[in-house]
């Protein structure tokens, strides 16, 4: 069913069994990647070795895993202790087969370049893609770390658009996310408050545009029990 769009899905480390059959049926219709989280509703921390390994051994398709590395429910400012940690955490998401690692850190509104730096080639060295998630929209100046992050060697950019805790979700960003996508190098990730009446317009966004780009949903592909939605899968990938 895969069309070239780019599906990324979230999952909240859940039941193995669940998540087993999650990943199984959305990468079977085409989901390209997926971000594994647990604690989703403390805006996503790292989840076990036990949930990464029964997320990689039911990947269809070549179908990718993201592992978040975020270990406190906190801001996104890195400090020793939890640098630390983040490193030890992409080092057991390679070592639990995950093909990529999320994370961000900032400081005073900026990159942290030394962070984000070490913890890049961390993964780097374990053969992981980047992703530097939402912390992206806590940023002073998205055009000037958009340099920073492609200067660090950062893979892609989870991003809405719009201000991080604004209310705002992706569809009020598109002015911001075409700015990001004339620029772009790293891939671009829009996610935030996508639903399957949205979609659309931002599929129409990336198509306008030579950059690699791709959508991250969560809550339009997952029913009340959090079993994945197969028809909103279909949905959001159905050719134009």
């Amino acid at each position: 069913m895969s069309n070239g769009k780019i599906l990324e899905v979230c999952l909240n480390e859940s039941h193995l069994k669940q998540l087993a059959n999650n990943i199984s049926s959305a990468s079977q219709l085409g989901v390209k990647r997926f971000e594994l989280c647990c604690n989703l509703h403390l805006g996503g921390l790292t989840p076990s070795v036990s949930a990464i390994e029964c997320a990689v051994k039911n990947l269809k398709n070549n179908a990718e895993l993201l592992v978040i590395i975020r270990p406190y429910n906190d801001q996104f400012e890195v400090d020793s202790q939890c640098h630390k940690i983040m490193r030890e955490q992409i080092k057991y998401a390679a070592e639990s087969g995950a093909h990529g690692v999320v994370f961000g850190a900032i400081k005073h509104q900026q990159v942290d370049e030394d962070i984000t730096h070490s913890l890049v080639n961390t993964a780097k060295y374990f053969n992981l893609t980047v992703t530097f998630h939402r912390a992206f929209d806590t940023l002073e100046s998205p055009i000037k770390a958009l340099d920073s992050l492609t200067a660090l060697n950062v893979d892609r950019i989870l991003t809405s658009g719009t201000p991080w805790q604004s209310g705002h979700n992706a569809v009020d960003g598109q002015t911001q996310l075409n700015t990001l996508l004339v620029h772009a190098k790293p891939e671009i990730v829009i996610g935030g408050g996508i639903t399957l009446d949205s979609a659309p317009t931002l599929w129409q966004l990336i198509n306008h545009h030579s950059a690699k780009a791709s959508l991250h949903v969560h809550s339009c592909v997952h029913n009340s029990i959090g079993d994945i939605d197969i028809d909103a899968i279909c949905s959001l990938l159905k050719k134009d």
